[in-house]
């Protein structure tokens, strides 16, 4: 089909003309945002221009943005409008605020309080109460300085407690969207109003004198709060690979891998929960130190202190000087304590919503109203969005401020310290530049001051996301560091014309959507192409090449590698084994077992059912009629096909307590999750009725809610404890709430399936022995296989998966087919053959896929990526299935409520996908005149209101639609 006519015979003409005004009523953002004549801009604009012909950085989208403070104007931009995460960059925010707000030389306080007296012999009869206010630099030579003040001032010994008061802030421990992995190390300590040494400790491990020795692991500073695991080995050589892990919720260190036994000591910054009681375990050493005798049943606890004189204060340094520390040295726990000071002075709450609060205030103050999102205090959340122009707005506040020049003294120097210590260095920028950096996986930063040749002073911004190779970004920061260092005394590049912006058949109708001013944060990467015409099959496309955050959209690619490496037809298997063949006398002599093989359908028979397949029912069933009557051994479930590894690399330690979080393994049910059924109780004050499916002890439900009046507040909560099975409901549900369910994922999902079925057999008829346990082991080599079950198959599964966009669906598919394929059913196995599948159907694999259900913002891909994908499958035996699997618009899945009554209601057959600050959809459609197409349509970034997103895809899908 000939496309030369960019928008012929698109559905009314009443249509087209609505589409022209808006074209016409858009503003033009073109000529501020891309290149102008500029020596400057030209060189910025080859820099950008040279990135994209490489496939490792042709990914990466940046916001840029440079202004004169001496001229007062802005002498480049580019998408500086857009939003982009800007990790440590927030830390600009927080410390300017801090600085505005509380004033350089405020101290954070640490107080001593008793409770009754001191007799003349120096005996406390009470206890002794140490209050923290947030001071994110207490050390613990600082309590020990307090210990002896407290000994001069002639306490000798203590009857009572240790008393920890740690309210000045809130519970919450980590920041919004913190990775759960990110946990054990110091860089995401908890944030605690009682702090000691940054909430970490360092564990040094030393290799043994010999490879047959155990290494010996210490702490420093000593606490006996947290417990290590040793499971780590001294090999010969100097190479080592030490691996540290602290469990969810758990306060012991597990450190396993080799250490060589040449190899220097290996050192590891870990932290804990609950950080109040390791700062009252370090106290109490101290005081014991310095003579301070205790009672024998003294005891460390948690208290508010309601009014007092303090018996001792401890003041920290200035924030001036703390400011520097912070960020030289981008320390994320002195900007958490931060940003939750400035919440309780300023808003009269410890929080880091209030924080973020007081911060949102001062940027008022430097014209910054709206259109960013701050989080936390460090940059370490991927919530955070700041936009180049916003930053700069910043760094020209800066310099109206009092306090310039301590902030300025507290930025990193190109060549000479800080995080731009080694950067930059032999060059102009070397002693010239200071800025703020900032990186995580797929992000980097840079935000400062440099002096240009002409002696003007120079406010940058560099905002980078979507990288592939970290290097690239750093190069390029640095090139332009340098490069603004010799502004205005700037050659133009020789030979270099910025490329003209491409128009495509569908540019005139497209174009305006994108460009409309509630979008201008959003960065889109969209793909459309036709898969009959024989021309140029691309009918639109722009940053199609930009690696963005998939969310769902990911599926697109598990289900499609699934589908062709397993086969339409595969089915999963779940077996079942004993010690010995089944006995004719229904008494059954050792062990039961059973073997998971990554099912993802298995099931109870209740409202926890969603496909048909094997249900724990059925198993019973089955060994009921094999006559057993008693099994004199234990239940043994082998979850040993898959890795131990429950969730997927960068999920959200705050998203533990919802379903589409669920825990992974080889033999696990329900999607991982048990169903709470909840109402309010027949009379306002009662307990609200709740029922557990599966009727298992598995879980503990605590239920603390209670049923209030009609209209009243509804305050209903489930949250489960971290890395426990014990769910708490609290809050109030109102008399005229109509009842509702939440499934709430489990812990060890294997031992969820032996309890399970362990109650079940026993409703059968089926004894135990008294001592028989339900344990986790491989199934022996000499055991018995008594028979196996089957799934649906795949075709079935998949068609589930993509249409509801189920997560433990997903995962699942990716463990199996790292265990099918390579013999290991680990994620990352899994993303291998991912991409070898994604490269068998005419993609390139410079993408990140650290997940299978696209939870996980460390995954970054492309539309054309996506794309390529889509039109590959076309050509497989297996795309009926995967056609089938989609959502249709205005019929089922997640599109059943979307594009209704529309020319692409029952039309278009795509996954859709959303997290905060992201929204995609992929798929297919056929347009009014018969033409097939594959469309990816990705929004990074942030708006007013979300859905906004949906509305700018669906008006996308309609031009398509009516498209001829």
């Amino acid at each position: 089909m000939n496309h030369l006519f960019a928008f012929r015979h698109v559905g009314t003409w009443f249509f087209v003309l609505a589409l022209l005004l808006q074209v016409a009523a858009s503003p033009v953002q073109a000529k501020e945002e891309t290149a102008s004549s500029s020596p400057l801009a030209l060189s910025i604009e080859k820099f950008l221009a040279d990135l994209k012909n490489d496939e490792n950085s042709k990914g990466m989208y940046a916001g840029i943005a440079v202004y004169d403070l001496t001229d007062k104007k802005y002498v480049y931009k580019h998408n500086a409008k857009r939003n982009f995460i800007p990790a440590s960059n927030m830390k600009l925010f927080t410390t300017i605020a801090g600085l505005d707000k509380l004033g350089p030389d405020y101290q954070w306080k640490t107080e001593v309080f008793v409770s009754g007296k001191v007799n003349n012999g120096g005996i406390l009869q009470g206890d002794l109460i140490l209050k923290g206010y947030g001071d994110p630099s207490l050390k613990p030579d600082d309590l020990q300085q307090m210990a002896k003040a407290i000994k001069d001032l002639g306490i000798k010994r203590i009857n009572g407690n240790l008393l920890l008061d740690d309210s000045y802030f809130d519970e919450t421990r980590l920041g919004t969207s913190w990775m759960w992995d990110d946990e054990p190390y110091g860089y995401s300590a908890q944030v605690s109003g009682l702090a000691v040494n940054k909430n970490f400790t360092t564990l040094t491990a030393t290799p043994g004198k010999t490879v047959n020795d155990a290494p010996v692991l210490t702490m420093n500073p000593a606490t006996t709060y947290i417990t290590v695991t040793n499971q780590l080995k001294t090999t010969a050589g100097k190479e080592s690979n030490v691996l540290v892990e602290r469990p969810r919720g758990k306060n012991e260190i597990i450190v396993s891998g080799t250490i060589g036994v040449q190899a220097a000591p290996y050192d590891e910054d870990v932290t804990m929960e609950d950080p109040a009681f390791y700062v009252g375990d370090l106290w109490k050493n101290q005081l014991l130190k310095q003579g301070i005798a205790l009672h024998p049943k003294t005891e460390v606890k948690k208290t508010v202190l309601q009014s007092g004189v303090p018996l001792y204060t401890h003041l920290s340094k200035p924030l001036g000087e703390i400011t520097v520390e912070l960020n030289k040295d981008s320390d994320n726990f002195y900007a958490e304590m931060l940003v939750k000071t400035l919440g309780v002075t300023q808003k009269g709450e410890g929080s880091f919503e209030a924080g973020s609060e007081a911060v949102a205030d001062v940027m008022k103050r430097a014209g910054i109203e709206s259109g960013f999102r701050q989080v936390d205090g460090s940059g370490l959340s991927r919530f955070n969005m700041i936009t180049p122009e916003q930053m700069i707005e910043t760094l020209i506040f800066l310099q109206e401020q009092e306090y310039r020049t301590e902030l300025e003294k507290s930025l990193p120097i190109a060549g000479v310290d800080g995080t731009l210590k080694n950067r930059m260095k032999g060059t102009s920028a070397e002693k010239n530049l200071v800025a703020k950096t900032g990186s995580l996986s797929g992000v980097s930063t840079m935000s400062g001051y440099v002096t240009a040749k002409n002696g003007h002073k120079l406010a940058f911004s560099i905002l980078i996301n979507g990288i592939y190779k970290s290097k690239y970004a750093r190069e390029l920061q640095d090139r332009i560091g340098i490069l603004l260092t010799t502004y205005p005394d700037i050659a133009a590049p020789e030979g270099f014309t910025p490329p003209e912006k491409k128009t495509y058949p569908l540019s005139a109708l497209i174009d305006p959507i994108l460009d409309t001013p509630e979008a201008a944060g959003v960065t889109a990467g969209i793909m459309i192409k036709s898969l009959d015409s024989t021309d140029d099959p691309v009918l639109y496309e722009r940053d199609a090449d930009t690696l963005l955050t998939p969310a769902s959209n990911l599926k697109l690619l598990t289900t499609a590698t699934a589908l062709n490496q397993l086969g339409s037809d595969y089915v999963f298997k779940t077996e079942v084994y004993g010690d010995a063949p089944i006995t004719s006398t229904g008494i059954q002599q050792g062990n039961l077992y059973v073997k998971g093989y990554g099912d993802p359908t298995l099931h109870t028979e209740n409202a926890l059912k969603v496909q048909e397949g094997v249900s724990i029912e059925k198993i019973a069933g089955w060994l009921k009629q094999q006559g057993i009557t008693r099994i004199n051994g234990n239940l043994v479930m082998d979850d040993s096909y898959f890795d131990q590894q429950r969730l997927g690399l960068g999920w959200a330690w705050d998203d533990e307590s919802y379903y589409y979080n669920p825990t992974i393994g080889a033999l696990a049910m329900n999607r991982g999750t048990v169903m709470i059924e909840f109402k309010p109780a027949n009379d306002a004050g009662e307990p609200v009725e709740i029922n557990l499916l599966p009727q298992t002890a598995y879980v503990q439900v605590i239920n603390e809610a209670k049923t209030v009046q009609k209209g009243e507040e509804n305050t209903f909560a489930i949250l489960r404890d971290r890395g426990t099975n014990t769910i708490r409901l609290s809050g109030n549900l109102p008399l005229d709430h109509e009842g509702d369910y939440e499934r709430v994922p489990v812990e060890e999902p294997a031992k969820y399936v032996g309890s399970v079925l362990k109650e079940t057999l026993e409703q059968h008829g089926i004894a135990f022995a008294p001592k028989s346990e339900v344990m986790i082991q491989p199934v022996p080599p000499a055991a018995v296989k008594w028979t196996q079950f089957e799934s649906m198959p795949l075709k079935e599964i998949v068609q589930y998966l993509n249409k509801r966009s189920d997560n433990y669906y997903a995962e699942m598919l990716l463990k199996t087919l790292g265990a099918v394929k390579k013999g290991k059913g680990s994620a990352a196995i899994g993303a291998e053959i991912v991409q070898e599948t994604v490269a068998s159907l005419g993609g390139n694999t410079t993408f990140d896929m650290m997940d299978g259900s696209g939870l996980t913002r460390y995954n970054l891909i492309s539309a054309r990526q996506i794309a390529s994908v889509l039109e590959g499958m076309t050509k497989e035996s297996t795309f009926a299935a995967y056609d089938e699997s989609l959502p249709i618009a205005g019929i089922d899945g997640t599109l059943k409520n979307r594009l209704k009554d529309t020319t692409a209601a029952n039309n278009l057959h795509a996954k859709t996908g959303s997290m905060t600050g992201v929204n995609t959809l992929s798929g297919y459609i056929t347009t009014k005149g018969k033409e097939k197409l594959v469309v990816s349509i990705m929004f990074n970034g942030y708006v007013e209101d979300e859905e906004l997103f949906t509305k700018m895809q669906d008006q996308i899908v309609e031009i398509l639609a009516s498209y001829e």
